[in-house]
């Protein structure tokens, strides 16, 4: 028994002694000498490349499926629909974030129609896109809490967010008010909510703000705990 034991803190030893490898592993299937990133954006598609550009006589990269340059793919879109997704069914989820902006669209030209002036007209926004975009910006959060011990007690310590978390948390703060809704619903559904919830944080209104000012009111009560960062 100790020699066993004996053996294996001696292979431990010799493991630590190698050390970490810190060198970048090169296990594309892309050589970086003959392929290059493809265009995904339609202005670059549409524009004819320059004698300089090495994709004249390069190979070039597969394309991304998100990034299938298409006149309605989007990055928000994509992103809220796997976001959204439950149980891998991916088409479901596609399905009702389009059925959401298609609504948004039917209820933004309604708006548009009625209105009696052509500077009310001008105010309204008829890009479904824009309007989804827009709203998950007003949804971002500037903060978040995450646990951190000290001295045996767990303290909530506000600490500052990154865009890219801070849109996907809004998202999922959007999703998780959506499903709470529909839940409880028999007449609409998950796209119906979905799109109000666009339409009212469009206008930096609705439930899925209320959330976000929550969260910003408990990091300010949690404020005295921001030393305990790190």
């Amino acid at each position: 028994m100790r020699l066993a034991l004996r053996r294996v803190i001696t292979s431990i030893g010799r493991v630590a002694d190698r050390g970490i490898c810190s060198t970048a592993t090169a296990g594309s299937r892309y050589d970086a000498k003959v392929f290059r990133d493809p265009l995904v954006a339609l202005e670059e598609i549409n524009e004819p490349l320059s004698a300089e550009d090495e994709r004249n006589f390069l190979y070039i990269k597969a394309m991304e499926s998100d990034d299938t340059p298409v006149f309605y793919r989007n990055h928000v879109v994509d992103k809220l629909t796997r976001v959204c997704m439950k149980d891998g069914q991916k088409e479901t989820s596609r399905h009702n974030v389009l059925s959401a902006l298609e609504i948004v669209k039917r209820k933004q030209y309604k708006a548009w129609v009625d209105a009696p002036t052509p500077e009310e007209k001008a105010n309204v926004e008829r890009d479904p896109f824009k309007v989804a975009e827009a709203a998950i910006r007003n949804c971002r959060p500037l903060m978040k809490l995450m646990p951190v011990t000290r001295g045996g007690t767990t303290y909530q310590v506000p600490f500052p967010i990154e865009e890219d978390e801070a849109e996907f948390r809004a998202m999922k703060m959007m999703r998780d008010v959506c499903r709470g809704k529909s839940k409880h619903s028999e007449v609409l559904h998950f796209k119906d909510y979905l799109a109000n919830e666009f339409l009212s944080a469009y206008n930096n209104e609705g439930a899925t703000i209320q959330v976000k000012q929550e969260l910003h009111k408990l990091c300010e009560a949690n404020r005295a705990f921001a030393h305990y960062r790190g």
